[in-house]
C-alpha cells in the first residue's frame, strides 16, 4: 500500500477532486440516511499524490456496521479496501462519514476508532447524514491527521487547498454486500 507523505511541502498540499466525487459520496451517504431511523454513512477517497497535490479520483464504499450515531468498518472490510488500493495502484487520501446533525467536529469515537490514522490523512465529516449535500465543502468538518491526532482545518484552509474540477473522472468501487 502506498502511503501519503504529508511532510512533503510542509503539509501545504492542494487537493483536487471533481463534482462527480462529491455527488457519488453524497449519494452513498444519503443511502445510509434512508435506512430506517437514519444511519451514519462512510466512504474512502483515493487517488494519486505528487509533492504538490493529491488528486482524488475514486470513491470506495466499504462494508460497514452503522446506526443513527455511529459507523464502523471491520478488519475484513479494511482488508478488501487495501486490496482494491493495490489492484488499482491508488493512495488512500481521505475518509468521509456523516453525522446526524449539523455538528461536524470529530467526536471522541471519530478520533479513537477511525479505521486509519496516518500522517496527512484527511477525515471529512458531512452534516445531516449528507441530506443537505457537501458543498460548499467548508460547511463540512475537514480534519487532517497531524502529529498523532486529527486537527480541524480552518474554512480558509479548506477554501484555499481543496479545488473542485469538473474534468477529473470519478471511479466508484462498491464493496458493500
Amino acid at each position: 500500500m502506498k502511503f501519503f507523505n504529508f511532510f512533503k511541502n510542509n503539509g501545504k498540499i492542494n487537493y483536487l477532486l471533481s463534482d462527480q466525487i462529491i455527488q457519488k459520496t453524497t449519494d452513498v451517504l444519503q443511502e445510509y440516511a434512508s435506512i430506517e431511523n437514519s444511519h451514519e454513512g462512510f466512504v474512502y477517497w483515493c487517488g494519486s499524490i505528487t509533492s504538490k497535490e493529491a488528486k482524488i479520483t475514486t470513491v470506495i464504499a466499504p462494508e460497514t456496521s452503522s446506526s443513527y450515531g455511529r459507523v464502523s468498518t471491520s478488519h475484513s472490510s479494511n482488508f478488501e479496501f487495501i486490496k482494491e488500493l493495490n489492484k488499482r495502484d491508488l493512495v488512500h487520501i481521505a475518509q468521509v462519514h456523516s453525522h446526524p446533525t449539523d455538528w461536524v467536529d470529530h467526536s471522541d469515537g471519530d478520533n479513537n476508532w477511525a479505521p486509519f490514522r496516518s500522517e496527512g490523512l484527511v477525515s471529512i465529516v458531512v452534516p445531516n447524514f449528507g441530506t443537505t449535500g457537501m458543498l460548499p465543502l467548508h460547511k463540512c468538518g475537514v480534519h487532517r491527521f497531524e502529529k498523532g491526532s486529527f486537527r480541524r482545518l480552518s474554512n480558509n484552509d479548506v477554501k484555499r487547498h481543496f479545488k473542485i474540477h469538473s474534468k477529473i473522472d470519478c471511479e466508484f468501487v462498491e464493496l458493500r454486500k
